[in-house]
């Protein structure tokens, strides 16, 4: 991934964690993961999460394909919303859209969901 693909995988992140108006201590550990590999500031990275739980307008920013590796993309954002040991329907209702716009098919993703929900 460029480094351009990987703040927007951040970004995304960030979106698929604060979908339900919080980000837990498991998934935010996950997203200063990610922003430490890419190099994103604390105080940008506050800010993404702040929007993440706050504005719905972030979500419909996030939808740009990831075409150069949508597996990495869906299995890094899989991470992040398990990592509070639950995925929501918000969280895998997001992560659909992203799938989509990924070309994933839609058994794929729900076959990988399936797996996620029985770990």
């Amino acid at each position: 991934m460029t480094p351009v693909e990987k703040v927007a995988l951040l970004r995304a992140a960030c979106c698929v964690a604060g979908i339900d108006k919080e980000i837990s201590a498991p998934e935010e550990a996950v997203i200063r993961r990610l922003a430490s590999d890419v190099g994103v500031g604390k105080a940008s990275l506050e800010a993404m999460m702040d929007r993440a739980t706050s504005d719905q307008e972030f979500y419909q920013e996030q939808f740009r394909a990831f075409k150069s590796s949508p597996q990495e993309t869906m299995a890094g954002l899989l991470e992040v919303a398990v990592a509070d040991g639950q995925i929501s329907d918000e969280e895998v209702a997001v992560l659909g859209e992203l799938a989509k716009r990924l070309d994933v098919p839609a058994e794929v993703f729900q076959e990988l969901v399936q797996r996620v929900k029985a770990l």
